[in-house]
């Protein structure tokens, strides 16, 4: 059987440079892009000789694809080199014997070149490669250059002018396994728009997880340039990780003007109110709780602005109903704030879901004397006698009664209530957050308007994007396997189970999903025992 007679080089991300710099005039570019110029194999044969001199065409996408389309994948390669006999290949070292597993009789063994060298002598790697010097000028693929930046508000500034979207939103469907886009409605959509910048952030996040996708994403990448002339942006913080999932196509970053945006929240400090402080915990805060940005944001507004009314007493109780679905974040944000604020004391938790319909604010401040259990406190006092933390979660608001509004109303006002005994609780300085399933029609509907006046914030959650729910299936997996690691010193491959864990994007529930990873992670170990 005939092999192709082209060079592969293999090369690491370290010596990539070198590589490049040693082949003199020959161009690399990713076999996306060819892709992108011919998606079939005449479509190669009709490519202007332009297109097809003196390149090294980098394969790693396709071994990284997981290549579902062995043969054709086959033929195209075929096809390149029979082009030209100056076409040749480059692959990552780590895809190596991936590749010989799919391939392994596609290049003559003494073609497979692994590139080590520290230095090289350029004309002499040239003369074996091609026997002449290369002066000839072509038009093939530019590298990209990327616009970073460090401040997201520089992002968010161009998003509300209308200026950027993120890729994540030109795709329709991505459902953990495949991506679906269309490119007519993506060219409609950025030509009909003033869209100046592309936004890669997102992609670059999930595809640290889901390498197998990055193919496909190089391939979009490119249609998309032809569209228009656009400009590629990133969180400044990426920029590494996005050079090593694209080695060819982005080239060197520029960081991008401000534009006109208000530069990093910077306050001084102001006597009694440690602003740096609440800014920290605030970014703590934010970074661990998974989506809901424009939430987040508003919440560091509300609790710095909140610093200050408090300790100007013109505001006693911070308020914050948060409205949705079970298992999206509305319980985990009270358990990550008091978490954060207060790590050694326990959450102060009030369920009116374990509370029946009668009698539910004598079971939250006790009941008046001369009644059964008078002697007894109500739940909310006794947990905030017990607990240090001046974080209160109400779970289940939707179960409350009007005599539990008429409560809420009083304390979220003066922020102190009486209990049944006559005695006075002062919760100044306290963070009420109330969560419900409610929609908002049913919160129009039942909560009176005398108390949404006294709600400071008020939020739906709604489902999260694909790129955090990825991240979040890959921070609890790893952090499962380290505690399983640490306490009982068992190891656990999650590259096993990778394609698994990855399939859990399709549901909503972050609870459902935390329970299908120890489900995963579990099963995989018991197979290690069974063996």
């Amino acid at each position: 059987m005939n092999r192709i007679t082209s060079i592969l080089y293999i090369y690491n991300q370290n010596n990539l440079k070198e590589l490049k710099e040693s082949m003199g005039e020959y161009h690399f570019v990713s076999i996306s892009y060819f892709l992108y110029l011919a998606d079939n194999i005449e479509g190669v044969r009709d490519l202007h000789s332009q297109y097809l001199n003196n390149l090294v065409i980098d394969i790693t996408g396709i071994i990284k694809d997981g290549n579902y389309y062995r043969i054709f994948t086959e033929r195209y390669l075929w096809a390149l080199s029979e082009m030209n006999s100056n076409i040749h290949f480059c692959l990552h070292r780590d895809y190596l014997n991936c590749f010989n597993e799919v391939f392994p009789h596609l290049f003559e063994e003494e073609n497979i070149n692994i590139f080590i060298q520290t230095s090289v002598n350029e004309v002499e790697v040239k003369e074996i490669i091609n026997g002449k010097e290369l002066n000839e000028e072509r038009e093939i693929c530019s590298s990209i250059s990327l616009y970073t930046y460090k401040n997201s508000a520089t992002a968010k500034e161009l998003t509300q002018r209308g200026m950027l979207i993120s890729l994540s939103n030109l795709v329709e469907e991505f459902e953990g396994i495949r991506i679906k886009y269309d490119m007519e409605q993506i060219a409609n959509r950025l030509l009909k728009n003033e869209i100046e910048y592309v936004d890669i952030s997102s992609l670059v996040k999930i595809l640290k997880v889901r390498k197998d996708l990055v193919f496909v994403f190089e391939v979009l990448i490119y249609h998309i340039t032809k569209i228009k002339p656009l400009k590629f942006t990133l969180e400044y913080s990426l920029i590494s990780d996005t050079l090593e999932l694209f080695p060819l196509i982005f080239a060197d970053s520029v960081e991008l003007d401000n534009i006109g945006c208000e530069s990093e929240v910077t306050v001084p400090d102001i006597e009694g109110i440690d602003i740096k402080q609440v800014h920290a915990l605030v970014d703590e805060i934010n970074a661990t709780l998974k989506g809901h940005d424009i939430f987040k944001e508003d919440f560091r507004h509300n609790l710095v602005k909140f610093s200050f009314l408090n300790k100007m007493k013109e505001r006693k109780i911070l308020s914050i109903l948060l409205c949705g679905d079970s298992g999206i974040g509305k319980t985990e944000f009270a358990k990550i704030v008091s978490g954060i604020i207060y790590p050694e004391e326990a959450l102060v938790k009030i369920n009116f879901g374990n509370y029946s319909t009668e009698g539910v604010l004598n079971s939250l401040i006790g009941s008046p004397l001369g009644y059964i259990g008078s002697e007894e406190s109500g739940e909310l006092i006794n947990k905030i006698s017990s607990s240090k933390s001046k974080v209160i979660l109400i779970d289940e608001f939707e179960r409350a009664t009007p005599s539990v509004y008429n409560f809420f109303y009083e304390l979220l006002e003066d922020g102190i209530f009486t209990d049944r005994h006559g005695i006075e609780h002062n919760l100044n300085g306290y963070i009420i957050i109330f969560t419900s399933n409610m929609s908002q029609e049913q919160y129009q509907k039942h909560i009176p308007n005398s108390l949404k006046s006294r709600f400071d914030m008020v939020y739906y959650f709604t489902d999260l994007p694909i790129e955090e729910k990825m991240q979040f299936i890959q921070i609890t997996s790893e952090g499962l396997v380290k505690k399983l690691q640490d306490k009982f010193e068992i190891n656990v491959a999650l590259e096993n189970v990778k394609q698994e864990l990855n399939i859990l994007v399709k549901y909503r529930n972050l609870r459902d999903i935390k329970r299908k990873i120890e489900d995963i992670v579990f099963s995989e170990l018991f197979k290690n025992y069974q063996e």
